[in-house]
């Protein structure tokens, strides 16, 4: 919906620069913050599915026995790290509550909100994923880096 959205606020804007010679003051900056959002709900997403980037060939030499244990570490520092990035990006919003966006008149801190809220989720996603794994209903989440176990 978000994409949609910032797709339809661009394809506007260039009509109105290109097409009609005019210039809306909003657009630019209402698709940059949607932008933004789009990001860091994204991140949560792709944390959900198990998405982000990780290095297969150091999970390749880590014997099989010891991969489970690996991603554990693994889920452990990326809850750390979310955790930390959503305190301090809540810090951030907070002390932006009294600016206000130039053309949408807005204040910023809805548009740093979506930090705390793409971390926070990222954090429920890994701990639900840490609880599924604990309780052994593997078929739950996604699976395991199935890459590096192909390689033995």
């Amino acid at each position: 919906m978000l994409v949609a959205l910032m797709i339809v606020v661009t394809f506007v804007q260039v009509v109105f620069r290109y097409g009609l010679d005019s210039s809306l003051s909003w657009s630019e900056e209402l698709a940059r913050y949607l932008f933004v959002w789009i990001i860091f709900i994204g991140t949560s997403v792709a944390t959900r599915r198990r998405k982000h980037i990780f290095v297969e060939v150091l999970v390749a030499l880590i014997p099989r026995a010891l991969r489970v244990w690996a991603d554990l570490l693994s889920v452990a520092a990326s809850v750390v790290f979310f955790s930390v990035f959503a305190y301090v990006s809540w810090l951030l919003m907070l002390n932006a509550w009294l600016q206000y966006s130039t053309a949408l008149d807005i204040r910023i801190a809805w548009v740093y909100a979506t930090a705390p809220i793409g971390a926070g989720l990222s954090v429920l996603h890994l701990i639900a994923a840490l609880l599924i794994r604990w309780t052994g209903n593997e078929e739950l989440s996604p699976p395991l880096h199935t890459v590096a176990d192909g390689l033995e």
